[in-house]
């Protein structure tokens, strides 16, 4: 049997800044009976020490140490470790709102739910410029149970797809039935764990609160410029859900249209790298996407940086 309703996973890479106040919030929740499992991934800063000191004053926080993997390997180490009934993942830098745990626990229980999604907010660290960065939703949808694919489908065709994985909280056994678990040593490894987690539930309900607060700060993976490293986690999960599309025929559709918006987003972002990269970026968009990529996109990747000078 399951020792706690929930476990939260906190993967920490060098976040001693944040990491006592993060942990605190989770702490603090409504919702008592939760382990706090806590992935120290190789921090060579102060995080261990203050996490160390932390649980000494609250059982519920268990500390693994690794060498640093990464965000992915971080949380499949935690997934590993779980035993609780539902699992939601936490960033080391972020805050919770103190009943969202209990909210959504008690709504998964009571009907029975694969997981739930919410919504988040932004708030600045020190000397962080604002920037518009979109979590909350515009999702006009009933207080249905629905098929995850049904969501998926709706907030792609409005433009309210979100990919946090803290933007979810889901049934353990549901993961695990799945195989569900974040791909290693890509950035946006989020993207293809969210599309995966609707893909396959057959019962999800959205909960229309901001429980999450995500912090903006310099040098975070969020904050740091885009590079090829994000070009190339965008075309791993797009080979991902395109293997998947063989395996699961009657989603090829939804899918299709779900790397149609991640992909040309993503790629016009790639207007500033230089021109070497932007003409690779091109020739795998032709080749390897181009069910997917439009004309426009390529446009805009190859000649934009030339029209602003």
């Amino acid at each position: 049997m399951n020792s706690f309703k929930v476990s939260v996973i906190i993967p920490v890479y060098n976040t001693e800044l944040y990491i006592k106040q993060t942990v605190e919030s989770i702490q603090k929740q409504t919702l008592y009976d939760i382990e706090i499992i806590i992935i120290n991934d190789g921090s060579t800063d102060n995080s261990l020490s203050l996490l160390l000191e932390l649980s000494k004053q609250d059982h519920r926080i268990k500390i693994f140490s690794q060498e640093n993997q990464g965000l992915s390997i971080s949380r499949n180490t935690g997934l590993e470790k779980a035993s609780g009934e539902f699992v939601y993942f936490m960033d080391s830098d972020d805050l919770l709102e103190k009943d969202a745990l209990e909210i959504c626990y008690q709504k998964c229980i009571a009907e029975k739910l694969d997981f739930v999604f919410f919504d988040a907010e932004s708030f600045y660290a020190e000397n962080t410029c604002p920037r518009n960065y979109q979590y909350q939703r515009n999702l006009q949808i009933s207080d249905n149970v629905w098929q995850g694919t049904e969501l998926l489908k709706i907030q792609d065709q409005t433009g309210n797809f979100r990919t946090s994985a803290c933007l979810s909280f889901s049934s353990s056994s549901f993961l695990k039935k799945n195989n569900i678990r974040f791909y290693p040593h890509i950035i946006h490894e989020d993207e293809l764990y969210t599309a995966l987690l609707y893909l396959n539930a057959t019962r999800v309900k959205y909960i229309q609160r901001t429980f999450f607060k995500r912090r903006v700060r310099k040098n975070s993976i969020t904050t740091r410029p885009f590079s090829m490293k994000n070009i190339q986690g965008y075309f791993t999960v797009a080979n991902e859900l395109k293997n998947y599309t063989y395996l699961q025929a009657e989603v090829r559709e939804i899918i299709h249209n779900h790397l149609s918006k991640m992909l040309n987003a993503a790629i016009r972002n790639a207007f500033r790298l230089p021109a070497k990269q932007r003409l690779y970026i091109a020739k795998c968009a032709l080749i390897d996407y181009s069910k997917y990529v439009n004309c426009k996109t390529i446009c805009v990747l190859l000649f934009k940086s030339l029209l602003k000078r």
